[in-house]
């Protein structure tokens, strides 16, 4: 199977799964409306969506640093608690990785910042996929902190520091466990 037929399936399942688990949430609002809930209540009720990207590094992985560009969605659950996909990818040179994973997150209000600030532990799991010498895919246990500071009411800056933990082995002393990454970006 490719790589691109790989990375598809893997998104139809969790995409999939996301479905089963956050459906019924849908429902609770569309019920709020027909009995007349007031817009407010409803708000409440529903789970949001935000997404974003940043860019940054990743080190230690199978070919030393690598340009990091992440994407990830988030679907607040209540306004501290999030779940959603995370899509990592490193470049260098010689080496292409594509690491795949779904996070849960816990956002914590800090103080005197108006709810502007906020510091944001995460941690999921999932699986990485690198093509350095010889192609391995592998685990991915993805465990972070982060700071998100909202300019508007839809635009955040973000910074994150993620420790990759993985078993990755694309031949002779090409092995990594641990892939350090930080990164700096946007969320919507």
């Amino acid at each position: 199977m490719k790589l691109a037929e790989k990375v598809f399936a893997c998104a139809l399942v969790v995409g999939m799964v996301t479905g089963l688990i956050w459906g019924p949430a849908d429902h609770t609002v569309q019920a709020a409306e027909q009995t007349g809930e007031t817009s407010r209540n409803v708000a409440s009720a529903s789970p949001t969506w935000s997404g974003g990207a940043a860019v940054g590094f990743l080190s230690n992985t199978l070919d030393g640093t690598a340009f990091a560009f992440n994407l990830h969605a988030d679907r607040f659950l209540q306004r501290n608690v999030s779940f959603g996909p995370l899509l990592q990818l490193g470049f260098t040179g010689d080496l292409t990785q594509i690491g795949f994973s779904g996070q849960g997150k816990y956002w914590i209000d800090l103080p005197e910042t108006d709810n502007r600030a906020k510091v944001v532990l995460q941690a999921g799991i999932g699986f990485v996929h690198a093509d350095y010498f010889r192609n391995d895919t592998s685990f991915l246990i993805p465990l972070g902190i982060g700071v998100d500071y909202a300019l508007n009411r839809t635009v955040s800056l973000t910074g994150t520091f993620l420790l990759n933990f993985t078993d990755l082995d694309t031949g002779p002393r090409t092995d990594t466990n641990v892939m350090p990454g930080l990164t700096f970006g946007v969320r919507f």
